[in-house]
């Protein structure tokens, strides 16, 4: 489709880099192309809320005690509760367990267990998928005329 030659254009990254995502899932993540290239996918499954919710969560490991109580909730209003405009697939152990983890005082762990389920579901859902969808094999096609035209 055009939009999806858009990105390509757009977020082209080098062979090596898209070569790099089929090695590992954490590869993929850490690669800001990858990230990019994987939410598009993830976006064509109706599915880019694990994403967001994977890296939102990274996010807030990261933030200063002051502002953690207010970002967690958000995270959990958004990510995890029972009407949660866009609800991650958890289980309901860890959906409730995220749920008392928050209500007793949002905490740097508070959302470890749903991140690991986020993580796994998507790892090996999600991502085997997107080493198979047309979008990655024609990234790697793209990449690879790139960097031949880059070497004449």
């Amino acid at each position: 489709s055009s939009s999806q030659n858009v990105c390509l254009s757009v977020c082209l990254p080098s062979l090596k880099e898209v070569l790099k995502w089929a090695e590992s899932f954490d590869a993929l993540l850490a690669n800001q192309y990858g990230v990019a290239v994987f939410r598009y996918f993830l976006r064509s499954e109706f599915s880019e809320e694990n994403l967001d919710f994977w890296l939102a969560v990274e996010g807030f490991k990261q933030t200063r005690p002051l502002k953690m109580e207010a970002h967690g909730q958000r995270i959990y209003r958004e990510f995890i509760s029972a009407d949660a405009p866009r609800q991650v697939n958890v289980d309901s152990f860890v959906r409730e367990s995220t749920n008392q983890s928050v209500r007793h005082g949002v905490g740097p762990t508070s959302f470890d267990q749903a991140q690991e389920q986020v993580f796994n579901l998507m790892m090996s859902d999600s991502y085997p998928r997107f080493l198979k969808s047309h979008l990655y094999t024609t990234l790697t096609n793209q990449s690879t005329v790139d960097n031949t035209v880059d070497q004449a």
